[in-house]
């Protein structure tokens, strides 16, 4: 509640008790005491009005202001067009990124932010932007009034930029953003040892997928090298795997459990693996409960067909209950299916069909594309397999020439030629999948080991049990020297840069899990205390000219309310009507409706003020004397 809302609480309270005081005491007068009835209707009329007019002088009205229009300079702004501007009657600013050189030969008042320019001139109502947008700092202080933007045309290069800041090791980095103007040149992907890992021709949009093996722990630099640019960095915190615990059975041991637990260990899941050797034998880690609290430790369950059989029929049971309760579980097929793996398949909702051709018990995955830049298959916008060597032929793999078929599922895995592999669908809170091909190590041992591991990694990440892992994240690029948004991060945790330096980020009000964080250099910044504390990159300020250019242009559209296809829209009126009018005097920008409140004048209302009073003390004056007079001659009488 505000000031101005208690003491008009507590003045109307006032007003009231008066106004029942007089009243009752006026019926408690004989009644030839009393006053007239309309000198006692005046009175308290007129405690009300002094009550309004004494709240008018502490808080007097905002007067309406004359629609002034405030043109503002930011970077790249015309000189012609700003002097055309001011001679319209504009009140010409100009923002620190417009530069002095310019504020000065436009004849502008040089402003730090936009809320000072409005703090500065209050009864500007209306924005006009000139240049090439508005940075992050003034967007809060230009919300709310009509804004006017001509944009200018997108900027040259790389304008879009997607790319994980963290990666489990032994996994892949995927890469993938949009190109203006790009045309035929293509985008290379290049490691931190400077070896080109992919290469891609954007597509008629401009877009390119790009992806690259991350084989080592720790924080590392790869590169995106533009022919007609400069390189963009591409920072990775490479780290053990999230932690997933997979629970591996098979039947018998084999190449490709080998490969599989070898890519699992490299990924950093937790395994528990078990393989059969016959007559009650089996190789790998101790037996496992099959019990509610011993399954909700584990996020995936990887089980073919001779181990489902062997596990009975309470472990089975145990197991899909587990899936309930959002454990995955994958049904590997290794074999030609028998009566008992049809059934297995049965009770998990899945179905083979008819057999095809002899043929088909071979399969091979999407094949590879080179990096070297003649490569004629690379396809526009696409990645290759981002192989070690990635000049190998793709080999074939083995898998069953059955159909697989579930009501309800979803594929997950595809050939070359999109025939589906591997199916998998919703079963409570969990998913179950039946895995139809075999012999993946062959990826492994033909130079694609990327391959392999993607293969997996796509598979689990499908089919894990999720688990929520805050981290700690700059939403957008944070650049050096600008305000960025932290997230995932725990409140009064340091934030610590590569020379010792400790920021402590503020927590942001608008946001739940939020903080604001200025950043004074570029490079690695630790998340926290300790060696395992997640690392954060900071670019340097001229990093990514484009992506900063593009972020400014559409943030400054939005506001406009200019669609995509520059068509003007109209601002959201209601906007200013809802928000706090005193935002402009405070400099936050949240919202103006066209009045500045406090800056009327007090005097007419201290003079009305004053009447009322008078003329409440002379009409209560003459009504005591009334009654004085009648209550005596009444005594009299």
């Amino acid at each position: 509640m505000s000031v101005e809302t208690m003491v008009a609480g507590l003045l109307g309270l006032a007003a009231v008790v008066a106004s029942l005081r007089h009243a009752l005491r006026w019926r408690r007068l004989p009644a030839l005491a009393r006053p007239a009835a309309s000198r006692m209707a005046a009175i308290l009329l007129l405690q009300f009005a002094c009550v309004a007019a004494l709240h008018a002088v502490l808080f007097p009205p905002g007067r309406p202001l004359d629609g002034a229009r405030l043109v503002v300079m930011t970077s790249d702004t015309d000189i012609e067009a700003a002097r055309d501007a001011a001679r319209d009657g504009g009140i010409l600013v100009a923002l620190p990124e417009a530069g002095a050189d310019a504020a000065t030969a436009a004849g502008a008042q040089a402003m730090p932010d936009l809320a000072t320019a409005r703090r500065m001139h209050p009864r500007s109502t209306r924005l006009q932007v000139l240049g090439a947008g508005l940075e992050a700092r003034d967007l809060d202080a230009a919300r709310g009034l009509p804004l006017g933007f001509d944009p200018p045309a997108p900027p040259h290069g790389l304008v879009e930029l997607q790319a994980p800041a963290r990666v489990a090791t032994g996994g892949l980095l995927r890469v993938s953003g949009r190109m203006e103007d790009a045309g035929d040149t293509p985008v290379e992907l290049l490691d931190p040892a400077g070896t080109v890992q992919d290469r891609a021709i954007p597509d008629a949009e401009g877009r390119f997928q790009l992806q690259a093996p991350v084989r080592a722990s720790g924080p590392a630099l790869f590169r995106l090298r533009l022919q007609d640019g400069p390189e963009a960095v591409v920072p990775v915190d490479a780290r053990p795997g999230d932690g997933a615990r997979l629970l591996l059975f098979a039947g018998a041991p084999n190449p490709e459990l080998k490969y599989l637990r070898r890519w699992a260990t490299d990924a950093g899941l937790r395994l528990h693996s078990r393989m059969a050797l016959g007559g009650g034998i089996a190789l790998g880690d101790g037996p496992l409960a099959f019990d509610a609290e011993t399954l909700a430790e584990f996020d995936l369950a990887i089980v073919d067909e001779r181990a489902w059989t062997g596990l009975g029929a309470d472990a089975r049971s145990a197991l899909l209950a587990a899936v309930d309760e959002g454990l995955g579980l994958m049904l590997r097929i290794t074999a030609r299916p028998d009566a008992a793996t049809r059934e297995a398949l049965r009770q998990l909702g899945f179905a083979l069909g008819e057999a095809g051709p002899a043929g088909d018990a071979m399969v091979v995955l999407d094949g590879p594309r080179r990096p070297e830049a003649e490569d004629a298959d690379a396809r526009p916008g696409s990645a290759p397999d981002a192989a070690g060597t990635g000049n190998e032929a793709m080999p074939a793999l083995a898998r069953q020439p059955y159909p697989l078929h579930a009501a309800g599922s979803v594929s997950l895995l595809d050939d070359a030629s999109g025939t589906s592999l591997a199916r998998w669908r919703q079963a409570g809170r969990g998913r179950i999948a039946a895995w139809n091909l075999d012999h993946s190590f062959r990826l492994v041992l033909a130079g694609h080991g990327a391959r392999h591991a993607r293969l997996w990694s796509e598979a689990t990440s499908v089919l894990a049990r999720p688990r929520a892992r805050p981290r700690p994240r700059f939403e957008g690029i944070a650049r050096a020297g600008q305000r960025t948004l932290l997230c995932g991060f725990e409140p009064g945790t340091a934030v610590v840069a590569a020379d010792g330096t400790r920021l402590h980020p503020l927590h942001d009000p608008r946001s739940a899990e939020c903080s604001a964080l200025w950043p004074e250099r570029s490079g690695w910044h630790r998340a926290g205390e300790g060696e395992t504390a997640p690392m954060l990159y900071v670019h340097p300020a001229d990093a990514l000219p484009g992506l900063a250019a593009r972020e400014r242009r559409d943030a400054t559209l939005r506001l406009a309310a200019i669609d995509r296809h520059g068509a003007p829209g109209t601002a959201d009126a209601s906007m200013a009507s809802q928000r706090a009018t005193g935002n402009a005097r405070s400099g936050s920008g949240r919202g103006f409706d066209g009045t500045l409140p406090g800056t009327g004048p007090r005097w007419p209302w201290f003079l009305a003020w004053l009447l009322a009073a008078g003329a409440l003390w002379w009409l209560e004056r003459a009504a005591r004397r009334i009654e004085a007079v009648r209550t005596r001659h009444d005594a009299q009488g």
